[in-house]
């Protein structure tokens, strides 16, 4: 069977990059190795960055509104932000994208799930991919099956450093929902180079923890519990299940593409070292993928390498400000907890930031026209932190 470009994995970046080479009639074939939907394990926060990616307000799949922010440390809430409009709109994976997969659908793909990539071969002039039922055959691929990608252990060079984030979701009574409200929870006291977040879906909350640097991390496990133990609305809760995840820490230079193949989402490490966050990231990859694609398939004298340039100059530039933000950050944590809780205008920038409303890489760039404030915010309010 051929088509225009395969599409491994079904995950946002995947189902994205099929609907928008769909749309424009590009035969498509989308492998899923699982049977969708499928649980992932993931906070699930849409900012509002990733909203504007997407080709449709995803309002039946969406679970929560969240519209503000806590900051706390060891399960002390310590600031408390909200915002105008609302911080990130909070989905369930399964369900967030199964919608996404219907819509690539709709627009004309064609999904097989059930279906792994068993073996890539690249050859001059198309890719083969071996599935259980027979080979696949197509002009290009798009590697979208995330960070223990198949595909990018085709890339000469290629490597990552990975985080690793357990999640569990915890079933609490009514009054446990009310006390967390439509708020995210980010503690920053919790474990060391990284945090611990609650997140409220619509008849539970999704709890976890997440160390934001390569290498062992011990009883994380553990630190979870423990996390768990300092909240009271969270005591008496009943844990419905408990998965770990390695989560990439994005802002490397390599290579996104080869002559007829590309990495996109988590498997192309387009996630950020900062929070961890890689949904908006992973349907940014795509669009970009898409084009890329769309100008390969018509002009045979193109190359993929504009790709890999589009996302260096752009996502990758904005990957690399929020890997520098992560690793001052996490080496002084109290100390940039002090300077938020006590500066306001530091307060609105944290929460722009959050939102994804303004960049990683317009903090860092207009950090010096507002650090004089926020000093004298911090030796003004400092003797009653």
């Amino acid at each position: 069977m051929g088509a225009d470009v395969i599409v491994v994995g079904a995950g946002p970046a995947g189902t994205m990059c099929a609907y928008l080479l769909a749309r424009v009639g590009i035969n498509v074939i989308l492998l899923e190795k699982a049977a969708l939907p499928r649980y992932k394990p993931c906070g699930g926060g849409l900012t509002w960055r990733a909203l504007q990616c997407l080709p449709a307000e995803p309002s039946d799949v969406i679970e929560v509104y969240a519209v503000g922010g806590r900051l706390a440390w060891n399960g002390q809430v310590i600031l408390e932000k909200t915002d105008n409009s609302f911080v990130a709109a909070l989905v369930m994976r399964d369900r967030f994208d199964a919608w996404l997969a219907e819509l690539a659908q709709m627009a004309g793909a064609h999904l097989q799930d059930r279906t792994p990539a068993l073996r890539i071969e690249e050859t001059p002039d198309h890719v083969e991919v071996e599935t259980p039922t027979g080979i696949l055959r197509a002009s290009y691929l798009v590697g979208a099956d995330g960070v223990n990608s198949l595909i990018a252990r085709q890339f000469v060079g290629f490597s990552r450093v990975t985080g690793v984030a357990l999640e569990a979701e915890v079933d609490v009574p009514s009054r446990g929902l009310e006390t967390q409200g439509p708020y995210l929870t980010f503690d920053f006291g919790v474990l060391p180079f990284g945090y611990g977040w609650i997140f409220p879906k619509r008849g539970h909350l999704s709890v976890g923890v997440f160390a934001a640097h390569g290498g062992r991390v011990p009883d994380l496990k553990g630190t979870l519990e423990r996390f768990m133990g300092q909240y009271m609305h969270l005591a008496k809760g009943q844990v419905r299940l408990v998965r770990g995840y390695r989560i990439p820490l994005g802002g490397q230079r390599y290579p996104l593409h080869t002559r007829r193949m590309l990495l996109v989402g988590d498997a192309a490490n387009l996630a950020d070292a900062f929070l961890g966050e890689g949904i908006s990231y992973a349907l940014w990859s795509a669009c970009l993928a898409s084009q890329a694609l769309q100008i390969g398939l018509t002009d045979r004298r193109a190359d993929l390498a504009a790709y890999t340039r589009m996302v260096q100059t752009t996502l990758g530039r904005e990957l690399r400000f929020a890997a520098r933000l992560g690793r001052w950050v996490y080496s002084h944590p109290k100390r940039a907890a002090n300077f938020l809780v006590t500066s306001p205008k530091l307060q609105a920038v944290w929460l722009n930031t959050l939102t994804a409303r303004q960049s990683f890489t317009r903090l860092f760039l207009s950090l010096p026209l507002y650090l004089p404030l926020v000093l004298v915010q911090y030796l003004q309010n400092r003797p009653h932190t």
